[in-house]
């Protein structure tokens, strides 16, 4: 696939949430009728509507690893920088909305898209499966596995923040932290605290 330009990657963006409920029936043309990149645009970067979804569920998780990255400050104590990444998850869900939803229905697709797998992994898993073995090494959180604890925190942060979206119509990342954070640390504190 060839550099999309920046002009045509944001519209491409803009237009995502437009095929949500219905991308097993997008054609190209109506990919290009909803952003307005001709036709021929299109297939000059994408041989197909995969590649385009592919393209946009490549970007996205792009940005959230970078805003997770930025949001783990070495410098905080593991459960700060574990709360920081769920808030960091939460803000990119609640700033992209539309593509946090292409991506979850078409979670089937992706995860048949190797790059697509990878990047869900770095993007998420790979940070908070850090973190979590970090914590579990320092006593600050139970000891637990990093793997089923982090699709576990995963699975509840973008459950709970696309609800927010649907239901909701956006997401409150602060309000919604304060519900999730607790309920997840109850069960990782160290045996014997409060």
């Amino acid at each position: 696939m060839r550099a999309v330009p920046e002009a045509m990657a944001e519209k491409l963006m803009s237009t995502a949430g437009e095929f949500v409920a219905s991308w097993d029936d997008v054609r190209i043309d109506d990919i290009a009728a909803a952003s307005g990149v001709p036709r021929a645009t299109l297939y000059y970067y994408f041989s197909s509507k995969e590649d385009v979804l592919a393209f946009l569920l490549r970007r996205m998780l792009d940005r959230l690893t970078e805003s997770v990255a930025s949001a783990d400050d070495e410098a905080m104590a593991v459960p700060e920088r574990l709360a920081a990444v769920v808030r960091a998850q939460l803000a990119h869900l609640a700033e992209y909305p539309a593509t946090a939803q292409l991506l979850t229905s078409n979670l089937g697709k992706a995860g048949k898209l190797p790059d697509i797998a990878a990047a869900i992994n770095a993007s998420f898993h790979e940070p908070v499966r850090r973190l979590l073995a970090l914590g579990g090494a320092d006593g600050s959180i139970r000891a637990v596995d990093p793997e089923l604890a982090a699709t576990a925190l995963y699975g509840a942060v973008t459950v709970v923040g696309l609800r927010c979206l649907v239901v909701d119509g956006g997401i409150d990342v602060e309000a919604v932290s304060e519900q999730i954070l607790p309920m997840f640390w109850s069960g990782l504190r160290p045996e014997g605290t409060r």
